[in-house]
């Protein structure tokens, strides 16, 4: 069934700007309950916190490899409702939301395993409510844990909450990054023999005609899904890095920055719209300044937000940011309203 796509490049519009979350670190992704009107975010746990069960304060370092996560709860505004930590999940690149009654039910990432970079990713997916204090183990004999992709790795989720459905990023056994999405009730049923989409994940630097020397390569940043259609964000923080040609380019200048927002055809696995033959930063991939004044400025995180639960079909996107020095982080959410009807 045709449905709606987002204007990439409609403008972008300030929701919720610079607000403390529970912890100080980035913040990696996060979603929202349009039913409850909460938004949950996720972020790496921050250094220094001793937790129940914990001998002694756990190191950033170590965070980040056991794969320790908190969530924060925020009403529509950005304030703090509550919290709740995750040991031992992954890096929190991406969550779904899927609201249960007056609260919210989490799909994250779980048991995760170290890379090389110091971060760790998880093997596979979870659910389970959100209860603010409580400190959840990946190994905990409550937890609902699946296996979408047996096999794969750096498993992630996001909730459609227009079509009710399941979205899902990960790595195959072939190496190559995929995207599925499934029915969201037979996925809490732990059914995932018929998906009704299966893609490739593109890359957005394949693009003829891409300004490697100016953005660079830019990070995934955080995806979503509303109907036939995929959305990613990509971007670094200011003042980011890579070497090019042998020289080292910054690839996100302050004030610019490299942040993108792509669409995908999840019945075709190709862009769109297509992307014209001369390179247009303004349609797909689309450029975007939101928050560009942000200091640090990281792009992290898609959300699809429904403002009249009796109108789903009108969704926005937002587009979250990490902003301030280290160990002061702070969140910031900047929307996208216009749609583009099918025809």
């Amino acid at each position: 069934m045709p449905s709606p796509r987002l204007d990439l490049n409609s403008s972008s519009d300030n929701w919720i700007r610079e607000k403390a979350t529970r912890d100080t670190t980035i913040i990696q992704s996060f979603g929202y309950d349009n039913a409850n009107k909460n938004i949950y975010l996720a972020q790496v746990t921050q250094a220094g916190l001793q937790l129940s069960g914990e001998s002694a304060p756990v190191s950033s370092a170590d965070r980040n490899l056991n794969g320790d996560l908190t969530i924060t709860k925020w009403d529509m505004s950005g304030n703090v409702l509550g919290y709740m930590y995750l040991r031992g999940f992954g890096h929190g690149m991406n969550m779904g939301v899927e609201p249960v009654g007056g609260s919210a039910y989490l799909w994250t990432e779980v048991d995760a395993v170290p890379l090389s970079d110091g971060t760790s990713r998880g093997t596979r997916l979870a659910r389970f409510p959100f209860v603010s204090g409580k400190v959840l183990d990946s190994t905990s004999s409550s937890l609902a844990t699946y296996t979408p992709a047996p096999g794969s790795t750096i498993n992630t989720a996001t909730v459609d909450p227009v079509y009710g459905r399941l979205g899902i990023r990960y790595r195959d056994t072939d190496g190559i990054m995929k995207y599925q999405v499934h029915d969201l009730d037979l996925a809490r049923l732990n059914i995932w023999s018929e998906p009704l989409a299966t893609i490739s994940e593109l890359d957005i630097t394949a693009v003829p005609g891409w300004p490697l020397t100016t953005y660079g390569h830019p990070f995934l940043q955080g995806y979503a899904v509303v109907g036939q259609y995929l959305y990613m964000l990509h971007g670094n923080a200011y003042g980011t890095t890579e070497s090019i040609g042998g020289q080292d380019v910054v690839i996100s200048q302050p004030s610019v920055g490299n942040t993108f927002i792509s669409c995908v055809d999840l019945t075709t696995g190709a862009f769109a719209p297509a992307p014209p033959s001369a390179f247009n930063q303004n349609v797909n991939p689309c450029y975007t300044a939101a928050a560009y004044t942000l200091d640090y400025r990281e792009p992290e995180g898609l959300g699809v937000y429904i403002p009249d639960l009796s109108q789903p079909g009108v969704f926005s996107i937002g587009l979250g940011f990490a902003s301030g020095p280290a160990g002061a982080r702070r969140a910031t959410i900047y929307g996208k309203t216009g749609l583009v009807q099918p025809s």
